[in-house]
């Protein structure tokens, strides 16, 4: 079987054409902005059609770049940044992003690969910054609603300026993580709290101890001043005590079962309750 030649050429220069092609594959999650660098003939430029999806063949000079469209959260150290009480402090903030499906091209060409480090990085950076520095390090440090509210006007800051922008970018949240004092700070701040919970256990101790001898002296009074108005002698009272005593022991025990009671003084023997 012979094979026409023009269908040989044909084959022959669809494989060339194929076997110098680049292929642009592209996740679920991610556009890819194809950037075309002709070599000969034609205009480069950017592709104003992002490739979302699937394999897409372009020419072997056309470069893809690739963006996530899925939210992306990026963190900024702070190391040592000076508070209002010109303590340094260290803490990570966080901005949470999603660049606009379809938008990529836009991005790409008015921002670059880099946008976030170029254009939002620094940006964010200072905002969080001057509102954190305005702050002593205890407010930072242990109470939250400071925090709050400098991620919420931060986060309205960096919208808005991303809006001024015209970035195809969606703020979706501004986070800030636990601000973490130098450690000679905490040491310190460890030794004051026991010291300080130390001295309350002495009080308490203390007045309990008050409490306890104002009871008794209070008691003393009380029974004397009994004593005294049922005309009975110390010794007659002592007995009275004594015959009270014994029947709290009675009534104490009176429910349980097979239980011995040794009476005291004067009071005869013992007894078991039933």
């Amino acid at each position: 079987m012979s094979i026409r030649p023009h269908l040989l050429i044909s084959g022959l220069l669809a494989a060339l054409f194929l076997a110098g092609c680049n292929g642009v594959r592209v996740n679920g999650d991610e556009e890819a902005v194809l950037v075309m660098k002709p070599w000969i003939f034609g205009h480069g430029g950017v592709d104003s059609i992002p490739v979302t999806s699937g394999l897409t063949w372009c020419a072997p000079s056309t470069d893809d770049i690739h963006f996530a469209i899925t939210p992306i959260t990026s963190a900024e150290k702070f190391d040592d940044l000076i508070t209002d009480d010109h303590t340094p402090v260290d803490f990570s903030a966080y901005l949470k992003v999603r660049v606009i499906p379809g938008k990529t091209p836009e991005l790409y060409r008015r921002f670059g690969a880099t946008w976030y480090a170029n254009s939002l990085s620094p940006t964010f950076r200072a905002m969080i910054r001057d509102k954190a520095s305005a702050h002593k390090m205890f407010e930072l440090a242990s109470q939250r609603e400071v925090l709050s509210t400098i991620e919420q006007s931060v986060f309205n800051d960096i919208t808005a300026y991303v809006m001024g922008l015209n970035m195809p970018v969606e703020v979706m949240q501004v986070t800030i993580g636990a601000v973490t004092p130098p450690q000679e700070v905490l040491e310190e701040t460890r030794r004051t709290a026991a010291q300080n919970q130390n001295k309350l256990t002495q009080d308490a101790r203390a007045d309990a101890e008050i409490a306890r001898r104002q009871a008794e002296v209070n008691k003393a009074i009380a029974d004397n001043a009994y004593r005294a108005q049922m005309n009975m002698t110390t010794q007659e009272y002592l007995q009275l005590r004594q015959l009270e005593i014994e029947k709290e022991k009675v009534e104490l025990v009176r429910d349980k079962q097979n239980v011995s009671i040794i009476m005291g003084q004067g009071i005869s023997p013992m007894y078991n309750v039933k």
